[in-house]
């Protein structure tokens, strides 16, 4: 098209004149219903790319309508009939324009991509035109890749949700860019969409019972609300449907369905049937990062260190291939930027093979690539604690906190690095910083109190107690915290009193005798500990700590060599156990 398009709207009584500079014309399409919290953004990213603005409203009752005036769009009202093909269909016969582009409202088109928009749309050669769609999500990022520019009269959509767009001829490929923010919302407004999405989807499969696009889709849709047994029963039937070797779209649904299946499995213990689906996948698709993702992880779950390893490494080497050169996929790719993630799982599994200064290299990667995540630091900093590095591992978890990072595990362990390091007010700080931010942390509160009445500030704990006791009136830890106080008092009989009572009701959960053991090893009632950590391990045989506790307890009643074989035990268990690795130092010091 040569000859200059002119359009013209209204906005508060002035004239909004679109020129497409002799390129074919543009219509936007969407369709709304109240979404007065992202169009705006929406239609600012496209305002300067399209020609008009058509909006299908299936009953705002917010300000979306005059939001959608606001910037010159033509509102059509049609009722909701649940069907997003038929609203869409409607909004694409309203369009006046050469091609089509379809958007929603929770979406953003990148701006430097307009242009090659604009250059794409000349071609004659194809009436479709992918785009790559990024929709953030509470884990990352993820990519797909999804017809939303078309020759106007040569498409429509089909499906009541998760539609298709039915095109004639070809289609191009291309790297314009969408950004999704319609997958990153609060919790409660997520259930909402899960259940409008899955009851539409759940009718179309009762009408298309082996129709492999609804398959997949209701079973993300069911990973989504965590209900990972309707995920294993509808992908294990999924999986057996027979498909063409050459349809490309339905190989895609399968490798869709071979991940959705292996993350149940995955999150209901399955472990070898999940590692089973994922190499099953990993035939179909050697490159897939998703699945090379998860078979790291399920290989990571099982502690199979080295295996784990080499799948993260694989994962790394296929998306830096994919960063050069973007291989088209109609699957959403979920791990699209899981790279800071493998770096920190590839450090968990150096660390699990002992390879030390290899794993603190990965998880400084991992920073590297996403300073915000609080696990990363995490982990590094229980790297050094564990290598009795404290000035490091406190240096890390500060770190942290002063960009931002304010997750409650890194006040925690930034607290317990202070109290390692005898620095108990600076480690009280730290503290009651996070029970500022989460004042109902009952964690966060023991730890305080106890952290208090290591530096003898009795009556501060004592009040510190108070605080959270009402809240938790028949808490054990806090009961046994109160007795300690007591005890440091100069009360004894209370305490001993106290222990008999608990032990009279003859108590069934382990986690009771780790408490009273504890209170024990605080009375100096050594014998009466090791009797009651001893009932805990047999519910817990790999707990390192209780273990290092019964081998302080021996060493104290002059058991050295009792001792010393605990305390080897627990190191076992966890090489990295700096309280025992601590203790068997100051063992070794008398024992030989």
């Amino acid at each position: 098209m040569t000859i200059t398009d002119l359009h013209t709207s209204q906005k508060n009584g002035r004239s909004l004149v679109k020129i497409s500079r002799g390129r074919p014309t543009l219509s936007a399409c969407m369709i709304v219903k109240n979404e007065e919290k992202f169009l705006p953004q929406c239609l600012q990213s496209i305002k300067d790319a399209v020609d008009e603005i058509v909006i299908v409203d299936t009953g705002s009752t917010d300000k979306t309508v005059e939001i959608a005036q606001s910037f010159g769009a033509r509102v059509y009202y049609h009722p909701w009939k649940n069907s997003f093909s038929e609203a869409r269909n409607h909004s694409l016969n309203y369009a006046t324009r050469d091609w089509i582009l379809q958007i929603d409202a929770d979406e953003a088109l990148e701006q430097a991509d307009i242009s090659l928009l604009h250059k794409l749309i000349t071609v004659d050669s194809y009436n479709a035109i992918f785009v790559a769609i990024y929709s953030d999500l509470p884990g990352g990022r993820s990519k797909h890749y999804y017809t939303r520019v078309f020759r106007r009269g040569k498409a429509h959509f089909e499906g009541i949700v998760h539609n298709q767009l039915i095109f004639e001829g070809k289609a191009f490929q291309s790297e314009i860019r969408f950004y999704h923010y319609g997958y990153n919302l609060s919790e409660s407004e997520m259930r909402r969409k899960y259940k409008r999405t899955g009851d539409l989807l759940r009718q179309q499969l009762a009408e298309n019972p082996n129709n492999i696009f609804v398959i997949a889709n209701l079973i993300r849709n069911y990973r989504n609300e965590y209900n990972f047994e309707k995920v294993i029963e509808l992908g294990e039937k999924g999986l057996n449907i027979s498909l063409s070797q050459t349809d490309f779209n339905s190989q895609s649904q399968r490798q869709r369905i071979y991940l959705d299946l292996a993350y149940a499995l995955l999150n209901t213990d399955q472990i070898d049937r999940a590692e089973e689906i994922c190499k099953e996948a990993i035939k179909e698709n050697p490159d897939s990062l998703d699945i090379l993702f998860v078979l790291g992880e399920i290989l990571l779950k099982k502690e199979a260190f080295a295996d784990a390893l080499q799948y993260f490494k694989k994962y790394l080497i296929a998306k830096d291939k994919e960063n050069k050169k973007p291989i088209f996929n109609l699957s959403i790719v979920d791990a699209y930027y899981y790279e800071c993630k493998a770096y920190d799982n590839i450090g968990v599994c150096y660390e699990g093979l002992g390879l030390i200064n290899d794993a603190e290299v990965a998880y400084k990667k991992a920073i590297e690539l996403n300073n915000r995540e609080p696990l990363y630091y995490s982990n590094l900093a229980s790297l050094y604690v564990s290598q009795n590095r404290l000035e490091d591992a406190e240096n890390m978890a500060s770190a942290a906190l002063k960009l931002g990072t304010n997750n409650h595990q890194i006040y925690l362990l930034l607290g317990k690095i202070q109290a390692m390091r005898k620095k108990p007010y600076e480690a009280i700080h730290t503290v009651k910083q996070l029970l500022q931010k989460d004042s109902k942390n009952i964690h966060a509160h023991i730890f305080l109190i106890n952290l208090q009445i290591e530096a003898n500030l009795l009556s501060e704990a004592e009040e510190t107690l108070k605080k959270i006791n009402s809240s938790h009136p028949d808490h054990l830890g806090l009961k046994c915290i109160a007795e300690r106080i007591k005890y440091k008092k100069g009360d004894k009989k209370s305490v001993v009193q106290f222990i008999n009572n608990i032990l009279s009701s003859s108590p069934s959960h382990s986690s009771v005798y780790h408490d009273l053991g504890n209170l024990c090893i605080e009375t100096e009632e050594y014998e009466k500990a090791i009797e009651l950590l001893e009932k805990h391990l047999k519910t817990s045989p790999t707990d390192a700590t209780v273990i290092t506790n019964i081998a302080t307890c021996y060493a104290r009643l002059g058991k050295l060599e009792s001792a010393m074989i605990g305390l080897q035990a627990a190191l076992k268990i966890d090489p990295g156990c700096n309280y025992a690795l601590q203790n068997l130092v100051a063992l070794k010091k008398n024992f030989f």
